[in-house]
């Protein structure tokens, strides 16, 4: 249920309560400074930049969309020359293209084609980047969306709109939900899983629209503005597809906030910052909304990404990538990113996120446009509870990834103990709830292997998402993470 705008914020960001990871900078998957290094696309004076969203494919892919900047020239044979505006899509281990990146011209099953080229009227520039219910792509390019299949690279469908697109959603019934950056007097769309329109989810947005995410159900739907921020807004639908979403709440507006001036070296030198040490405070903002560049869910639905645009635009609480609770929206539990290099790195440093995804370990990757990069930034989630023991890693204890991973319609896990005793290995949710208890006997040293089929206790299969396993003994706790898909 989400929970009603609160009227005041508090001076610091909670602590994360049960199963909420923290996220340290691990590295950088992509970094568009680096034109020497045979990753990006273009020459000299036209390297694509400006990363505008990034997705993790079911098979581990790293999808990226890119709106600023020219990709490799093409003389055609009318005598034209066309730069072409690709999708990357890299292997997340080695940081290099896939067989088919960049992806450079789409072709469909009927036998036609289109082209990403800078001079194209239609597509051209990345808008966003988001996943529909298969796994498959979905890139908004200008005034196109496209739908890719995420093994093949090959297009399968594409809709053409009215003006600039903003990143599209889609729910599990096959609903795809896109809107428009200058949405004023635009709506929010409804197409099907072949994309084609059904109806308007909203007629009128009324207001620069950069960000679109729904919930599974496709019931909750959430937007986000980036001019004149006036935070993120809350609509919602008995019927997505068939009846319009309406208006419920607003969130990501909040009161007395207390600032420092800070030099941020973004696109303006220095900006005020809260939340960096309250009581060097010189400021206090009344009033303060977030300028929603990104909104991104967590596989299972209970955690939300909220990219804010610099601070030297959006105000205090820009330049980094709020963590929200879906159960209660009235305030941020936590923050992923090096918010305008505060921790003086200059690694992982956040300033225009443009979007975020997790992916099957649980580590997310952000997109930022101001940064040029995509960074990895890893989860460390040491424990279920509170009250639970440290994670440890002992000798001769081992608890291994599970394989495969996603995984439908089962999934093996092997792990080892160097002595006879009693074990517990169950399967949790994210929000630490017991989904079920595959393990809880005495048994021999030595490596042993389980199964899990994605059923709960009463055997029911699971939702889509991610799940936590754990070994317990009387001497050790090891988690780890594993995604289901359907």
């Amino acid at each position: 249920m989400i929970k009603k705008l609160m009227t005041a914020v508090t001076v610091c960001v909670i602590s994360l309560g049960t199963a909420k990871a923290e996220y340290t900078y691990s590295s950088t998957l992509l970094d568009f400074g680096d034109t020497l290094g045979g990753v990006v696309q273009g020459s000299d004076g036209a390297w694509q930049n400006a990363p505008h969203g990034v997705v993790v494919a079911p098979d581990g892919h790293v999808w990226v969309n890119i709106y600023g900047g020219n990709g490799r020239m093409e003389v055609l044979a009318s005598g034209d020359t066309v730069h072409y505006k690709g999708i990357y899509v890299l292997d997340p281990a080695t940081g290099q293209h896939a067989d088919f990146s960049p992806i450079e011209i789409l072709t469909f099953p009927d036998g036609t084609s289109d082209s990403l080229t800078a001079e194209s009227a239609t597509s051209g520039g990345g808008r966003g980047i988001a996943l529909d219910a298969d796994g498959h792509i979905l890139s908004s390019h200008y005034k196109t969306l496209y739908k890719i299949n995420y093994m093949t690279g090959e297009g399968v469908a594409m809709w053409l709109g009215e003006g600039t697109l903003s990143e599209a959603a889609a729910d599990d019934n096959g609903n795809v939900f896109v809107s428009y950056v200058l949405a004023a007097e635009l709506p929010v769309v409804t197409l099907d899983s072949d994309l084609n329109y059904v109806g308007n989810a909203i007629d009128t947005v009324g207001h620069i629209n950069r960000a679109i995410v729904v919930t599974a159900s496709g019931e909750d739907m959430l937007l986000g503005s980036t001019w004149d921020g006036h935070g993120f807004t809350h609509w919602n639908s008995s019927v997505p597809g068939v009846i319009q979403h309406s208006f419920v709440d607003t969130f990501g507006v909040f009161y007395d906030i207390p600032a420092s001036y800070e030099h941020i070296g973004s696109v303006a030198d220095s900006a005020y910052l809260a939340w960096t040490d309250y009581y060097d405070a010189d400021t206090l903002f009344d009033t303060t909304a977030l300028w929603v560049s990104a909104l991104d869910l967590s596989p299972d639905g209970s955690e939300l990404l909220v990219g804010a645009l610099t601070a030297g635009w959006g105000g205090p609480l820009g330049g980094t990538n709020w963590l929200f609770d879906m159960s209660d929206l009235s305030m941020p539990y936590g923050l992923v990113g090096n918010r305008h290099n505060l921790d003086g790195s200059g690694e992982g440093v956040t300033d225009g996120p443009r979007g975020g995804f997790w992916d099957a370990d649980g580590n997310i990757y952000l997109a930022d446009f101001y940064s040029n990069a995509i960074f990895h930034y890893a989860a460390d989630m040491s424990s279920i509870s509170d009250d639970n023991p440290k994670t440890v890693v002992a000798s001769g204890y081992v608890l291994e990834q599970n394989y495969p991973n996603p995984f439908n319609p089962d999934t093996r896990i092997d792990f080892t103990i160097p002595a006879n005793e009693h074990v517990n290995l169950s399967i949790y949710n994210l929000e630490g709830r017991l989904v079920k208890t595959l393990i809880n006997q005495a048994m021999n040293s030595g490596k042993h292997i389980t199964n899990w089929d994605g059923t709960n206790e009463i055997g029911a299969k699971v939702s889509t998402g991610m799940y936590i396993y754990q070994l317990r003994t009387n001497s050790i706790l090891l988690n780890r993470r594993m995604t289901f898909v359907k």
